[in-house]
């Protein structure tokens, strides 16, 4: 066969006797590149879809069925229930070389009973049972926690309050600490002596009081904390005395 019987496409003609079209072969590479990464791309899952969260296998010896799961054993509620214990109230006693620590040391030469660690838990009782009981109006609650003067004071105060129509809530969320501020011994007749302790109470609190119609006169029903200092009395040199509220105020 001549060269005379080869017939080129015309579109090629123009291309015969030239270099090869390595540009055309590089953009047709490029070409197919990007559509491989293009379906790559476009056909999988995105983000969280793509995975399969399988649970954990079960391993098992050969020919045994695989165990079943079980979740983790609950938490064994104690005794008393679910109540958490409560926190711990920080206690502020002056040192023995202090002029209060002094004091309270001679307090515990007229009883070798008191201590004021022990004196402090005493007014901690006082404490918790005085303000829900003032709350609700609880003159029996409140008989013997006061001194005569202070409870005739707070029965006013609960008298006063109930002619007004107006209703007292208090209730005792916590006491975060309780600190000795002062401390005195004053002579009586006899050989009796009167002990007074002066202590700040740092307490949480809901406390609001409202009127006939239920609206809020003073307080919040949110927890609020308290600052109060409250004076206690007790006479030595006699049996069968406690510790009374003798005076309270905010700090």
């Amino acid at each position: 066969m001549s060269s005379d019987d080869i017939h080129l496409p015309s579109a090629l003609i123009g291309h015969s006797g030239h270099e090869f079209p390595w540009d055309i072969v590089v953009l047709a590479v490029l070409a197919i590149a990007l559509g491989f990464r293009l379906y790559r791309v476009l056909g999988r899952r995105i983000g969280m879809q793509g995975v399969r969260q399988d649970r954990p296998p079960v391993f098992t010896s050969p020919g045994q069925a695989p165990a079943r799961q079980t979740p983790p054993p609950l938490p064994v509620a104690s005794a008393q229930g679910n109540a958490e214990p409560a926190p711990q109230i920080e206690y502020d006693i002056p040192t023995p070389a202090t002029r209060v620590g002094t004091i309270l040391g001679q307090m515990t030469q007229l009883d070798g009973g008191f201590t004021p660690q022990g004196f402090l838990k005493d007014a901690e009782t006082i404490f918790r049972q005085v303000v829900p009981a003032f709350a609700a109006g609880d003159r029996a609650a409140l008989s013997g926690l006061m001194t005569p003067e202070t409870e005739e004071a707070f029965l006013t105060a609960i008298n006063a309050r109930t002619e007004a129509g107006e209703t007292q809530r208090s209730d005792l969320r916590g006491i975060e600490s309780m600190a000795i501020l002062d401390a005195m011994l004053v002579a009586g007749e006899g050989n009796t002596q009167t002990g007074r302790i002066e202590v700040r109470i740092v307490s949480r609190q809901v406390n609001m009081l409202t009127d006939r119609q239920g609206e809020p006169v003073q307080g919040t029903d949110a927890v609020t904390e308290f600052h109060d200092l409250w004076l206690f009395e007790r006479q030595f040199g006699m049996s069968g005395t406690q510790w009374r509220l003798a005076a309270s105020r905010p700090a």
